[in-house]
């Protein structure tokens, strides 16, 4: 229990930081990692191997989506049982979720298996990628079941107080999988199987890892064979809070094949690939920010479960204030820097830079602000509040751009679907401030509530 004592004895800025920063560690292994895969393929096999590869990614991102809303949610519930002092439930969370991450991992496996071909066309690979896809896709359908587990187990690793543990669960496999990769790719010439099957093993390591974990005598609580059979409750606890990670992993790639046939229609090809380069440029802007994120959830939820509202408060006005200093200090490089962050992908073509500049410093024009859904989404999830954490999750993408990419446009042609991406994280990040702001007021009231209560008694 010494580990969860943290959570109420430990200064709130020594605890976000203890959190955020291995999480944050983590991510930038893991966002390397998937950059060195591809110029592993790229370099060896070639360009229709690459592409073989990138067509499946909308399968990868619905294993992880499905993953991430299974950690997301147990984490949440973990976190104020714990709070709460209640370490049976904890542990009943924890071994429902396991129970959950095969069932899914299952269902994906038999589904790939049985409608391969199909999904291979649906996802567009067709001709000379063809091989590719399918060589890839059967052989890392076999670690779905590591990944899963691996992934979602990961988050409520941090729930129990060990986010360095958390953080090595992601290096291991990460780095496994390019040293996997180098040599099976290179030394072996085992193609794009290769490297499917160094994700496998990475992944595999990273399973144990974390399973080891929840065995040993560290944690507070333990996956108990007994609570593997699924509750309705628990079940139900668990989507109601996960399912908007899914939902947000889910749309952006359903947003994205709409974007890529409104740009190809509004400025052609090299539109797209600018869209590409303002994407990642910004995906990685906010790595620090959903590191921030993770490291919060587990210090919301525990005091939340405790009743320690000053904390709450204090925890989430941090979170707000790291989130537009973050958000600002991007702003200010991608609107000095754009041409030069563009030209990192593609130097030597003027329209694409020419263009990708002006895109760029459009599309990310209120990205100081955006960071302020996350943080709002991760509050509510972290209490419970399922209505409104799924609400946070829909209204960028969804509520906003998606109507916004079609009506702009026909006024302004390209520069129609720039204006969306600004318009939408402005409008986004008014309803997220809107509501952190009466998060805020109804903390405060409550923290005076108990404060009332408190003087009444002496």
């Amino acid at each position: 229990m010494n580990q969860l004592n943290k959570f109420q004895d430990k200064s709130i800025p020594k605890l976000i930081l203890e959190f955020s920063l291995p999480a944050t560690i983590g991510m930038i292994v893991s966002f390397s990692y998937n950059i060195v895969d591809r110029i592993f393929v790229g370099n060896k096999i070639g360009a229709d191997a690459l592409s073989g590869v990138a067509v499946l990614f909308p399968i990868q991102i619905i294993i992880f989506g499905l993953a991430f809303m299974i950690g997301i949610g147990a984490n949440s519930n973990i976190s104020i049982q714990l709070g709460k002092k209640n370490i049976p439930e904890a542990s009943h969370y924890l071994s429902n979720a396991l129970s959950m991450g095969i069932i899914v991992a299952l269902l994906i496996f038999a589904s790939i298996h049985l409608f391969f071909n199909d999904i291979l066309n649906l996802v567009g690979s067709f001709g000379s990628i063809r091989p590719y896809s399918s060589d890839f896709l059967y052989v890392v359908s076999f670690g779905i079941l590591f990944q899963m587990i691996s992934f979602s187990l990961n988050n409520m690793i941090r729930a129990v107080g060990y986010p360095n543990t958390a953080m090595w669960t992601q290096i291991i496999g990460a780095l496994i999988n390019i040293v996997l990769d180098s040599l099976f790719i290179f030394q072996f010439n085992w193609g794009v199987k290769g490297a499917a099957m160094a994700t496998n093993i990475g992944s595999f390591v990273s399973m144990l890892w974390v399973l080891f974990f929840f065995f040993t005598k560290r944690t507070p609580i333990h996956i108990k064979f007994k609570q593997l059979v699924l509750n309705k409750k628990i079940v139900y606890s668990v989507l109601a809070i996960g399912i908007g990670s899914f939902i947000t992993q889910v749309s952006g790639s359903f947003i994205t094949l709409i974007l890529n046939r409104l740009l190809y229609s509004y400025g052609g090809a090299s539109s797209i690939a600018v869209m590409s380069i303002a994407s990642s440029i910004e995906a990685f802007m906010f790595v620090p920010i959903i590191g921030l994120s993770i490291g919060l959830r587990p210090i919301i939820g525990f005091n939340y479960g405790a009743s320690d509202i000053s904390r709450i408060r204090t925890t989430l006005k941090i979170g707000v204030v790291v989130t537009l200093l973050v958000g600002t200090i991007g702003l200010i490089l991608i609107q000095l820097f754009a041409r030069n962050f563009i030209a990192l992908f593609i130097p030597n073509d003027i329209n694409i830079l020419n263009l990708g500049t002006t895109a760029l410093r459009t599309f990310t024009l209120f990205i100081e602000l955006v960071g302020l859904e996350i943080i709002a989404t991760t509050y509510f999830q972290s209490i419970g509040n399922a209505k409104l954490s799924l609400l946070l999750t829909l209204n960028r993408q969804l509520i906003f751009l998606l109507p916004l990419i079609f009506i702009l446009p026909s006024y302004y042609g390209l520069m129609g679907i720039w204006y969306a991406g600004a318009a939408s994280d402005f409008a986004s990040s008014i309803l997220s401030a809107s509501l952190l702001f009466w998060a805020f007021q109804k903390l405060k009231r409550k923290e005076k509530g108990i404060l009332q209560i408190s003087e009444t008694n002496t």
